[in-house]
């Protein structure tokens, strides 16, 4: 049995840093590194189960980019373990969305306001194709819910996000500040949130949560306080903190005998 450590129930699985999207503030932007193949993604989830994991939360990157990605998903099922997807919703194939309907996979859409503010932070034309996805999501009976990232001088994203989501049935929005860490430290003057910026979110997220908290949950992630366990498509497992520089490699999983893409 492999060296056992204390991990979360939940950990974020990068199955590849590849993406179709080039987000001014991605906080794990393509690094031209592997590409692993399912093999050795499937030993490092009953490794994650080994050591009490119990939902695989899959992230990138772009997770769809991996072909495979509906194994994966469907694997961790068949291991009595639960998944989690967050995904620029680009693209999504067909047999993705069956695997996580039959998963019951809840799924996590990154949308970061209207078109052209959206296409413009996450470097393409790719708004239609996400609202698409989510309707998608939506259509076939899928938990579908938004993820927004607020950047510096677009605090009015939230109450067009929140009504993106009431138009659509969708009950659950995360607001994400943004973190100068991957792409985002290259661009942090023009995306970091001012002090003020910072606390006008917190009390405008606080103060939507209450109003509408019978109509849709509404969430502050704010990963600058909060570290996040990560396993990266290399092996290694990582402690993220609120800039690379603080981040802290806790184990390396055991690699498996196959040989891996680049």
């Amino acid at each position: 049995m492999s060296k056992m450590i204390n991990l979360p129930s939940m950990i974020c699985f990068r199955v590849t840093r590849f993406c179709n999207a080039r987000c001014g503030f991605c906080l794990a932007p393509p690094d031209g590194g592997v590409h692993p193949p399912v093999a050795i993604l499937k030993e490092r989830i009953d490794w994650l189960f080994a050591n009490e994991v119990k939902t695989i939360h899959f992230c990138g990157g772009e997770p769809t980019i991996h072909h495979q990605l509906h194994e994966l998903i469907e694997y961790v099922h068949l291991q009595h373990g639960k998944s989690k997807l967050t995904t620029n919703g680009i693209a999504l194939p067909d047999r993705l969305v069956r695997a996580l309907y039959t998963t019951k996979t809840q799924v996590k859409v990154s949308l970061h306001g209207p078109a052209a503010h959206h296409n413009e932070v996450v470097g393409c034309d790719a708004y239609d194709k996400t609202v698409t996805t989510i309707h998608r999501l939506i259509a076939a009976g899928i938990f579908t819910s938004v993820q927004t990232t607020i950047v510096s001088g677009q605090l009015s994203v939230v109450d067009w996000a929140i009504q993106f989501c009431l138009d659509n049935g969708i009950k659950r929005i995360s607001f994400l500040p943004f973190i100068p860490r991957g792409n985002g430290l290259g661009q942090r003057s023009k995306y970091e949130l001012s002090a003020a910026e910072r606390r006008t979110l917190h009390d405008l997220v606080k103060q939507k949560r209450h109003k509408l908290m019978s109509r849709i949950d509404i969430r502050l992630l704010d990963f600058n306080a909060t570290p996040i366990h990560v396993v990266e498509p290399d092996g290694r497992l990582v402690l993220e903190k609120a800039t690379e520089a603080m981040d802290e490699l806790l184990y390396r999983i055991p690699e498996a005998q196959v040989s891996i893409q680049i």
